[in-house]
């Protein structure tokens, strides 16, 4: 018992030590714990607060049928077809077209704010707030659409919206997948 108080007395210093950096790499670990589960919970956040929007509904309503549309316009409903011809007309560039009919505004304005909501993500991946492995899951069939490779919209429709991504400075949907 002596010699291993003798061993103590010794080598007290190693031992508070290798106390010390076992208590601060624990503390460390589970701090890297907590950013992770506080960065899914911003990332939860994010999403929900995305998918409750009612422009978001209509732009995933849009790119997930060929059915009509309805669109509540105030004082109206206005159905429109949802056709690849349409959108690629609704999606133009202001140097393939200069004018939109209204109901291609209307489409048009709802993929502003649904391109726009979907840059906000990739400025928050690259601030490392968020992951894209955090928010993929929720808008991976819908990148899939927006770049034609689902059953409802084609591949003319697809290179029309990263025209449109192109060029009206969208360029971080990109970074989502698309």
């Amino acid at each position: 018992m002596t010699e291993f108080l003798q061993f103590v007395q010794n080598g007290k210093d190693a031992i508070a030590t290798f106390a010390i950096i076992a208590g601060g790499a624990f503390a460390l670990w589970r701090w890297m714990v907590d950013q992770r589960w506080r960065r899914v919970q911003y990332a939860q956040t994010l999403i929900k607060e995305f998918l409750e929007k009612e422009n978001t509904e209509k732009a995933f309503e849009i790119l997930d049928t060929d059915d009509p549309v309805d669109f509540d316009d105030g004082d109206e409903t206005i159905t429109i077809e949802m056709t690849d011809e349409f959108l690629i007309g609704a999606l133009s560039t202001f140097d393939q077209k200069e004018d939109n009919t209204d109901e291609e505004s209307i489409v048009r304005d709802i993929f502003d704010e649904f391109f726009n909501d979907l840059s906000i993500f990739q400025s928050h991946i690259e601030a490392k707030l968020v992951h894209l492995n955090d928010i993929s899951p929720y808008l991976e069939y819908w990148m899939r659409a927006l770049t034609g490779r689902e059953k409802i919209r084609g591949m003319e429709f697809a290179q029309q919206a990263a025209k449109f991504l192109t060029y009206f400075g969208y360029k971080r949907v990109f970074g989502l997948g698309c």
